[in-house]
């Protein structure tokens, strides 16, 4: 049976290998997330994740939709916690999107408190694993 920094080890390997995080500072945006969770809770920075920016070319009139580099970062720590292992949320809420929808309408404060903490001791491995674009 593997232990819990096992487990965190092997999943952020597992999303730095097939994942990219795309961003102006590449892989440097994990290191900018676990304040934004101290200081403003871990809802308000999934939140911050899910926005978008729609951007039209006037040339081609194409409509493109360029997601927050936050987003891919927070649906692994989804796929993570709802992971078999891990089992703080339900499987299906594996995905930034519904996590925030889960903790709005389901999460105790001791849940989120949990939660925070086990988001961050995975930000911790991914600091150290993920390498910069």
């Amino acid at each position: 049976m593997q232990n819990l920094n096992q487990i965190r080890a092997r999943h952020v390997l597992e999303f730095a290998n097939f994942c990219k995080v795309k961003g102006k500072n590449g892989g440097e945006v994990i290191k900018d997330i676990p304040p934004v969770i101290m200081n403003n809770g871990i809802m308000a920075a999934l939140a911050y994740s899910l926005e978008e920016k729609v951007k039209k070319d006037n040339k081609t009139g194409r409509v493109s939709v360029e997601y927050h580099p936050w987003r891919t970062v927070f649906d692994a720590i989804a796929i993570h916690l709802s992971s078999d292992e891990i089992g703080m949320i339900p499987r299906e809420k594996n995905s930034a999107e519904l996590l925030l929808d889960y903790l709005a309408d389901d999460a105790s404060s001791t849940m989120l408190r949990d939660i925070t903490a086990e988001a961050g001791e995975w930000l911790n491995f991914a600091r150290r694993l993920v390498r910069k674009e």
